[in-house]
């Protein structure tokens, strides 16, 4: 989902894609305490940059998605909770689910219900597993999964995300975040274009 981005938002994305390109599963702080506090500081005027938006609850989705991808959970929590649509609840999730509380991450994964991105994230879900070679007989059960079911399963991912937690060095948990990272940059992408 090719997006361009207003030069602000686009100058944080190309530092988090160099820096953080692959976040944990369960960050211990942020990347980058400098970052979080320019995102924190920045109004949503100064984001887009003069783009006038037609929604600003997708306008501070946006910040709350790069304060995620920057694993800066709490200042991303700040903001996601007063967000009262399905891509807020999406981007509340997925925080909850690092945090890791995979509980509370199922109940925000239930208030979002099935997400227009998720047809493109089982996509690329498909096509990173395609990639792999020479998987662990856990991963192939994860490619498996993934290619027999028609739908994305937000909830399986917390399960998945769940059974990896302590083991940071596996294919399972490599491919996790890789997938993880996919879905951040998809919902990035769809809160950017229903922002504007």
């Amino acid at each position: 989902m090719a997006v361009a981005y207003t030069p602000a938002i686009a100058e944080v994305i190309e530092k988090l894609e160099t820096g953080n390109p692959l976040p944990t599963l369960v960050p211990q702080n942020a990347w980058n305490t400098e970052l979080t506090d320019a995102l924190e500081s920045s109004s949503l005027d100064e984001l887009f940059e003069g783009t006038s938006l037609k929604n600003s609850t997708f306008g501070e989705a946006i910040k709350s998605g790069l304060l995620l991808w920057n694993d800066a959970l709490d200042e991303s929590h700040t903001i996601s909770q007063g967000l009262m649509n399905q891509t807020g609840s999406y981007w509340h999730g997925i925080m909850h689910r690092r945090e890791p509380d995979y509980p509370n991450s199922k109940y925000w994964f239930g208030r979002v219900g099935t997400h227009p991105i998720f047809p493109a994230l089982r996509e690329r879900a498909l096509e990173l597993f395609k990639e792999i070679s020479n998987p662990s007989d856990a991963l192939a059960n994860i490619g498996q999964t993934i290619a027999s079911q028609e739908n994305w399963d937000a909830y399986q991912l917390i399960d998945w995300c769940e059974a990896a937690e302590g083991d940071s060095d596996s294919d399972v948990t490599r491919f996790l975040q890789q997938v993880q990272a996919e879905e951040i940059k998809l919902l990035l992408a769809y809160s950017y274009q229903n922002a504007i």
